[in-house]
């Protein structure tokens, strides 16, 4: 071999290690970048992904950098990258929906329409993709007509900033900045771990931000948190970044009491520490409601908010809001308002795109369908974190559309507001008409209520161009309705005259006794509802169990009877009769009392639905809907004994089809467990026990 030849030879070999080395590292780079995401440091792994893609096409790596970027707010990134992966004859379903979520932030909705469509062909299961569908064409309907001014905080940081509760003279928020105790950088987000903080309002502006507590700001996560109306109790959040077994860090709720000096430790709320996320606490004006989002087994989608009451010392179980709060994407940073309206930020309701604010409250025994903000509080980014003062004059809420979380502040804008004067009078006689209460609706959404003075006048500040509907009612008048459209450009509107005509009212007499002692029940609360307005009449039962009330005889109402202690009791469509005395029955409950379902019945040895067990069970679910704090597990038995094995699998079986049957009714599915009962002669083969009642 000649001396060129030799040199040719180890030119060749060169080539190889050279090839080998940099296959090795490349791989190397591959698995550091998979750990990193697989623990969610996304902003760690983009570095590594980035590197890989110089000298390769794979499209499974620009799926996982693509996911990388979304996950730390490199919108442009990650719209460049996924223009490019949906162009790909690769190109899978989960990718066009990636696309057009993306697009629907970016504000291209008719371009987003046309990637949600080619997913529904290769997903026509998936039913929410219409609702995706319908929010494009929907979102231009609302714009942003100015009622209210935003203005920036001057205390957010480059890092995260978003706004967590009222405390004080100031505001407790969350933030990523650097600090004495948050000195690491979280390899999710590549921020700082968040932390709370304070800062004081003087006049217009707050104060330089403090640490709220160095007792609960630790080296992880700290925030979202919440404080009763006295300030003494607070709860907050915490991430310390363990992984459960499925490889998940699990968010943590903590509570502390303050002594009067000083906090004392945060100890573990005690459904904290389980195999789930708790976390952004709120908590009612009265104390008696705790809420928070979670992502335990039996919700409807990523994280559902919850709820629980304050019972003595400790809390009733957690409780599902219900699929008219909670959807198949996520729920998060719930607000429970003085006036009981909750606001809460979804992407899983129609909206403009990421995390939407959104509003309900529990009304009518139900929460009612929630209603987005609209602009200025919503964007095509996240959208999140609102808070809100009684008068709701002034509120907080944060968003990143300017590339990273900061708080806002909004109010009212002055020059958006107007006086809408009335007077009420009697059609016969002319004459004004004092104690009218007067509801102002937007939408289907009570926004005041207020009665006429001795003139019959009354007035509400409301905003100009927008459109109201008035409910005005009073015993021995007829409830009407009246519609107000407003002029963006009006000046001063015009008094509004409304005549009321008179009509007939009765008195509804009735008495409520328990059903099987017979005594009287009393201060029980009787709510009666008009079905066509939707405006509600109260009464109490006195010592005897006794009420009386006046209602128009020629309007239908539901009436709901609720007394604590028993099952809440809805008379639908309830008539006006003459001469009728109304008797009702109310049954007692309490945690784990068993109620038999007798009229249910099963073949030998199966565990399928007959008529008569549906009935049964269209009733368990009636009880449930009616009675939304009402936690239940239902039990199967047998009364033929074919071995312990064989008995459990059959009584195990029946108990979870005829759960499954309730669920389907609309019932959460964290509110019905299941379990066998076993063999037992004397029982009905289905038995319903109470875990949880309030």
């Amino acid at each position: 071999m000649n001396r060129s030849q030799i040199s040719y030879f180890l030119l060749v070999i060169a080539l190889l290690l050279s090839g080998i080395t940099s296959s090795l590292a490349q791989n190397q780079q591959i698995q550091k970048a998979d750990r990193l995401y697989d623990n969610k440091e996304f902003a760690a792994a983009i570095n590594y992904y980035q590197k890989h893609l110089e000298n390769s096409d794979d499209i499974a790596i620009k799926r996982k950098l693509a996911h990388c970027y979304l996950q730390t707010q490199k919108d442009s990134e990650a719209n460049y990258l996924l223009e490019n992966i949906v162009s790909n004859p690769k190109a899978n379903a989960n990718d066009y929906l990636e696309y057009a979520n993306l697009l629907k932030r970016f504000r291209n909705y008719d371009k987003a329409k046309i990637f949600f469509k080619k997913y529904a062909t290769l997903q026509p299961d998936d039913k929410n993709v219409e609702q995706l569908i319908l929010s494009c064409n929907l979102i231009n309907e609302l714009q942003d007509n100015q009622l209210y001014l935003l203005k920036s905080l001057s205390i957010n940081s480059p890092q995260s900033d978003f706004a967590s509760a009222f405390y004080k003279d100031g505001l407790i928020f969350v933030s990523g900045r650097k600090n004495s105790s948050s000195k690491q950088v979280d390899g999710r987000s590549g921020e700082y771990f968040l932390d709370l903080y304070f800062s004081k309002k003087s006049g217009d502006h707050f104060l330089q931000p403090e640490t709220f507590s160095d007792d609960f700001n630790t080296k992880y996560h700290e925030g979202p948190a919440c404080l009763s109306s006295n300030e003494k109790f607070i709860f907050f959040t915490r991430n310390k970044g363990n992984l459960n077994l499925q490889g998940k860090s699990e968010l943590n709720l903590y509570t502390a009491r303050y002594n009067g000096s000083d906090w004392d430790k945060a100890e573990l709320f005690q459904f904290s520490g389980q195999n789930y996320s708790i976390g952004h606490p709120t908590i009612s004006a009265d104390g008696r409601l705790l809420y928070f989002i979670s992502n335990m087994d039996g919700g409807y989608g990523g994280t559902d908010i919850y709820v629980c009451q304050k019972l003595g010392f400790t809390w009733s179980r957690p409780i599902n809001c219900g699929p008219a709060i909670n959807s198949e994407g996520n729920e998060m940073f719930p607000f429970i308002a003085e006036d009981g309206y909750l606001y809460f930020a979804s992407d899983g309701h129609i909206g403009f795109g990421g995390l939407d604010i959104f509003k309900s409250i529990f009304d009518q025994n139900e929460w009612t369908y929630p209603v987005n903000l609209g602009p200025p509080f919503n964007s095509s980014k996240d959208d999140f974190g609102y808070i809100v003062k009684k008068n709701k004059n002034i509120g907080y809420f944060s968003s990143n559309r300017n590339g990273s979380d900061d708080m806002f502040e909004f109010q009212q804008n002055p020059e958006k507001i107007q006086s809408l004067n009335g007077r009420l009078l009697a059609k016969d006689t002319k004459k004004p008409v004092k104690d009218v209460e007067i509801t102002l609706m937007e939408n289907l959404s009570k926004e005041k209520t207020t009665l006429s003075n001795e003139d019959g006048l009354f007035s509400f500040d409301i905003f100009k161009g927008k459109n109201y509907s008035l409910i005005v009612s009073k015993a021995g008048y007829k409830t009407k309705r009246i519609l107000y459209f407003s002029q963006a450009n009006e000046m001063s509107p015009k008094q509004l005259n409304i005549s009321l005509d008179t009509t007939q009212w009765v008195q509804l007499n009735g008495n409520i006794i328990d059903q099987f002692s017979a005594r009287s029940i009393k201060e029980c609360n009787i709510q009666i509802i008009n079905q066509t307005y939707k405006s509600e009449l109260f009464c109490l039962s006195d010592n005897y169990g006794d009420f009386s009330q006046e209602i128009d005889p020629s309007t239908q109402y539901n009436i709901i009877i609720q007394k604590e202690g028993y099952f809440t009791k809805v008379i639908p469509n309830f008539k006006y009769q003459p001469n009728k005395f109304e008797q009702i029955e109310l049954q007692k409950l309490s945690p784990n009392q068993n109620m038999e379902l007798y009229g249910v019945e099963y073949a030998s040895n199966s565990w399928e639905l007959t008529q008569k067990t549906i009935a049964e069970l269209d009733n368990l679910a009636g009880l449930l809907k009616v009675n939304p704090h009402i936690l239940v597990e239902i039990h199967g038995y047998t009364t033929l004994n074919k071995g312990k094995k064989e008995n459990k699998v059959l009584c195990e079986k029946r108990a979870e089809v005829a759960s499954e049957y309730v669920i389907s009714k609309g019932i959460t599915p964290n509110r019905v467990q299941f379990k066998s009962g076993g063999f037992n002669s004397g029982r009905s083969a289905l038995v319903i026990r109470l875990t949880e009642a309030f």
